[in-house]
């Protein structure tokens, strides 16, 4: 009776220190015209339609106060960030990338893949992203902070390869 109390209480603990967009406000959140995307490297022109298109949408930065996250897909089962600060126009790559400023987004293409922001938290969170291969998969929570992704927490998934 005791050990399944103590194992009930140790799953609620996890499920609450799950990190919350709340826990990570932002300050204020840009109102005006966003610069223009800095394109600064090849794969960022490659895409610079999709990342124009993205800022000049009008519905304004949607991430961190002042960032425009333009996501998309790049094939089967492929997915590409790219975020925008609508002060500057520098273009970042998403977390999780092999290459500083890459577009690419590492998902675990067998499973649903999911990024969830929102526009008054630097709060970001990969579901199904996988980092070594498929071997470290799960849901990734980062803070931007200082014009990077700092880990704040992973939930590690048990997948099976085989």
């Amino acid at each position: 009776m005791t050990r399944a109390a103590g194992l009930l209480l140790l799953t609620i603990t996890t499920v609450t220190a799950q990190p919350k967009f709340e826990d990570y406000p932002v300050i204020e959140v840009f109102r005006g015209t966003p610069a223009a995307p800095i394109l600064a490297t090849a794969e960022q022109r490659t895409y610079r339609t999709r990342i124009r298109n993205g800022v000049a949408a009008g519905a304004g930065p949607n991430f961190a106060g002042h960032y425009f996250v333009i996501s998309f897909g790049c094939g089967s089962n492929c997915a590409t960030m790219a975020m925008v600060d609508a002060r500057t126009g520098e273009v970042h790559g998403p977390p999780m990338s092999r290459r500083p400023n890459e577009l690419h987004v590492p998902l675990d293409a067998m499973g649903p893949m999911e990024i969830d922001f929102h526009r008054q938290s630097s709060l970001m969170v990969l579901r199904n992203a996988c980092m070594a291969g498929r071997t470290e998969c799960g849901v990734y929570y980062f803070n931007w902070k200082n014009g990077r992704f700092d880990l704040v927490k992973r939930i590690l998934a048990n997948i099976s390869i085989g």
